[in-house]
C-alpha cells in the first residue's frame, strides 16, 4: 500500500504504537530508504532534534532550485550548485556523529541531494552549450523535487517556513514546465510504501501421553 508524504502522519495515528508488524519504505524519486520501523516513523514525526532551518537552507534560499532560467551558461550555475552541495556535506558530517536513528533518514536524503548536485556540477564543468545547461538544470530540479517535498511536509517545520517553501516550489514547477521544457508527469511525489508482515504463530509441539494397562 502506498501513502503520500502529506498523509502518512494521519495514517500512523490509526495504528497502535505497540504494533510490531508494520514496516515502511520511503520513496523519493530515485532514492529508497527501506525497513523503517513503526517506532522510527513515530520518532520522525515527533523529532524534537529536527533543525527547522534545514528547509530554508536546502531550498528556500537556494535560487538554483526555483529561479527562472537566468543561468545562461555553466559559470552562472556552478556557484549555487557548489554551495548547496557543501551545505549537504556539512550536515552529513554532523549527522554521522550522532546515534539518533532518525538522523539516518535525513542523512540518506541529503546524501542523495549532494549526489545530484555533484552530477550536475560534473556535467556543467565540461564543455557544454547553453542547451545542455538548461537540460542539466532541468534534470537536476526534477531529481531533487521529491527530496525537497519530503522536507517541506516534515511535521516539525515552522508554518511560515512551510508556506514560503510551498510558494517557491509551485513557482519552480511552473518554471520547470515553461522554461525547462519538462512535463508535470515527470515530477515524482515522495511516498511511503507500507508493508504488514504478520509473524506466524509458533507451532506448538504435539504432546503424546502413554498409558499402561495392568493385566
Amino acid at each position: 500500500m502506498k501513502i503520500s508524504q502529506s498523509e502518512i502522519w494521519n495514517f500512523i495515528e490509526l495504528i497502535e504504537q505497540e504494533e510490531k508488524d508494520w514496516s515502511y519504505s520511503l520513496h523519493a524519486g530515485g532514492l529508497t530508504i527501506e525497513d523503517i520501523s513503526q517506532e522510527l516513523l513515530m520518532s520522525l514525526k515527533s523529532d524534537d532534534t529536527y533543525d527547522v532551518e534545514m528547509l530554508p537552507e536546502i531550498f528556500t534560499f537556494r535560487e538554483i532550485l526555483w529561479q527562472p532560467d537566468v543561468f545562461k551558461n555553466a559559470s552562472q550555475s556552478l556557484p549555487g550548485l557548489r554551495i548547496l552541495k557543501a551545505y549537504c556535506e556539512e550536515r552529513l558530517a554532523a549527522f554521522s556523529e550522532t546515534t539518533n536513528d532518525v538522523h539516518y533518514i535525513y542523512r540518506s536524503l541529503l546524501a542523495g541531494l549532494a549526489g545530484y548536485c555533484n552530477e550536475t556540477i560534473v556535467l556543467l564543468e565540461g564543455n557544454v552549450t547553453d542547451g545542455i545547461v538548461t537540460k542539466g538544470l532541468g534534470e537536476f530540479r526534477k531529481q531533487t523535487f521529491p527530496i525537497i517535498k519530503f522536507f517541506i511536509y516534515h511535521p516539525q517545520n515552522k508554518q511560515d517556513y512551510r508556506r514560503d517553501a510551498i510558494n517557491r516550489l509551485n513557482y519552480a514547477v511552473k518554471i520547470m514546465l515553461t522554461e525547462f521544457h519538462g512535463r508535470y508527469t515527470e515530477l515524482a511525489e515522495p511516498y511511503w510504501e507500507i508493508i504488514y508482515r504478520k509473524k506466524p504463530e509458533p507451532i506448538k509441539k504435539a504432546t503424546t501421553s502413554t498409558s499402561t494397562q495392568k493385566g
